[in-house]
């Protein structure tokens, strides 16, 4: 029988190239949208949005609540700022969803979607009527960091046996909350999963999956909720500029995580809860 043949990886200096050019194609096409009328954006948070994706295009979540920080430098206001976050993320999490279908468990998604499918409306209604300023992303933002620095300084931690659906279920539903009110679902999700005795592309591929559907349904419900409150439906042009520092940052992100070990990427995980939590503190 022949030997099992490994993937292809590719090569350490494509994996710095593909960054360093993506990096190198910002201040251009922040010049090209500058020139469109209603359109410019600052540099930094082109920059911004390009790390960010890169950064979670390795492990496969917090995207989200990296941006929250850069995007409020850009000035957007809290709805609007949603809703390119979660423009974003479909554009990031469906292209690197398709990339990990093989690995996709939709017995282990299902019991995640329910909980976060039928909490989303409640999300969402929070959202609309919460005031600017609201405290919740700051609390997420503690949380978050603390939790990051307990599973980073002890042994990985492993469930030593499923707890059901009901336990599932609520971790979606906890996840619909943070998606609706800071475009930030894959929290809740990322621990859960980093729970389990998962390879790192079933991890993934679970996470990511939610990630995009939850999205996709937040931005519908919005679109249906914001019209009893008179507010911006769907996402303006300006939400659109982001799209492409993303892409290319995901891009970038994915040569690096096919480098990673197990061990690297449970770590990388946790410490990007870490970074995640004080991103959303400095929002």
């Amino acid at each position: 029988m022949s030997a099992m043949v490994e993937p292809r990886r590719p090569a350490r200096w494509r994996v710095l190239a593909a960054g360093l050019v993506g990096l190198g194609c910002m201040p251009a096409y922040g010049a090209v949208i500058g020139s469109v009328p209603d359109m410019a954006q600052p540099l930094p948070a082109l920059i911004g949005v390009f790390l960010a994706a890169y950064a979670s295009a390795v492990v496969g979540f917090a995207f989200s609540a990296l941006c929250i920080p850069i995007l409020a430098y850009a000035g957007l206001d809290p709805l609007c700022m949603v809703q390119t976050l979660m423009l974003c993320s479909i554009v990031i999490y469906g292209w690197t969803t398709i990339a990990l279908r093989r690995d996709l468990d939709l017995q282990a998604l299902a019991p995640l979607l329910l909980g976060g499918l039928a909490v989303l409306p409640f999300g969402v209604w929070l959202l609309l009527r919460l005031p600017a300023g609201a405290s919740y992303a700051s609390l997420l933002g503690v949380l978050l960091m603390a939790y990051g620095l307990f599973a980073l300084l002890r042994p990985p931690m492993r469930l030593r046996r499923p707890l059901g659906w009901g336990a599932e279920i609520a971790v979606g539903a906890t996840g619909s909350l943070t998606g609706a009110l800071a475009a930030f679902p894959g929290a809740m999700i990322a621990i859960w999963c980093g729970l389990q005795p998962w390879t790192k592309e079933r991890q993934r591929a679970v996470l990511q999956s939610y990630i995009l559907v939850m999205q996709c349904a937040a931005l519908g419900v919005i679109a249906a909720l914001s019209e009893a409150t008179g507010r911006a439906a769907w996402p303006s042009a300006m939400s659109f500029t982001y799209l492409l520092p993303a892409m290319l940052g995901t891009l970038c992100g994915l040569e690096v995580y096919r480098f990673m070990t197990e061990r690297q990427f449970g770590r990388s995980v946790n410490l990007l809860l870490v970074l995640s939590g004080g991103a959303m503190l400095l929002a």
